[in-house]
């Protein structure tokens, strides 16, 4: 999921989804069950004739979001998926991320430099420095880690 973008600004939800869906099922009858499904479980419903450049922040992600698992991947990447997004939006990102690991078991790797928000939503977090891990354990471990501090929380940093 790219931190920006990932969908067509001139179609509306829905097509935005058909549009993938077409590239990445070639079953037709479980493209339509597969666009409804992902449609219902993001609670887009409401939204499917809207055109995605009218979709706000929060919106925009979900659809993103339900685009990246159109094709049902083992593996999500997120990109700076928090940024410029506000607390009410963040907190329901964070849940569908938790839900996403638990119920389709599906491993989701982030990018993020929005500390707390990642770390609230992550079973394992890691620090890169140079191209290099710093630091790798929980979030309550990580922040407490003399390398991770020094290579990125620093002192004042806290958690929980």
């Amino acid at each position: 999921m790219p931190q920006y973008g990932g969908y067509f600004n001139d179609l509306t939800l829905h097509d935005n989804l058909r549009a993938i869906s077409e590239i990445v099922i070639d079953n037709r009858a479980y493209r339509v069950e597969r666009i409804n499904y992902l449609i219902s479980k993001f609670e887009l419903d409401h939204l499917k004739d809207i055109k995605a450049k009218f979709l706000s922040g929060g919106q925009k992600k979900k659809l993103v979001i339900a685009l990246s698992l159109l094709s049902e991947p083992k593996v999500l990447l997120l990109d700076e998926c928090f940024a410029a997004l506000d607390v009410l939006t963040i907190k329901m990102l964070q849940e569908i991320i938790v839900n996403l690991q638990q119920e389709s078991q599906i491993t989701i790797c982030i990018c993020d430099h929005q500390a707390r928000d990642l770390l609230a939503c992550v079973d394992v977090a890691m620090i890169l420095n140079n191209g290099k891990i710093v630091a790798q354990d929980t979030p309550s471990n990580l922040v407490k880690n003399i390398n991770a501090k020094n290579a990125y929380f620093g002192e004042s940093f806290k958690f929980n």
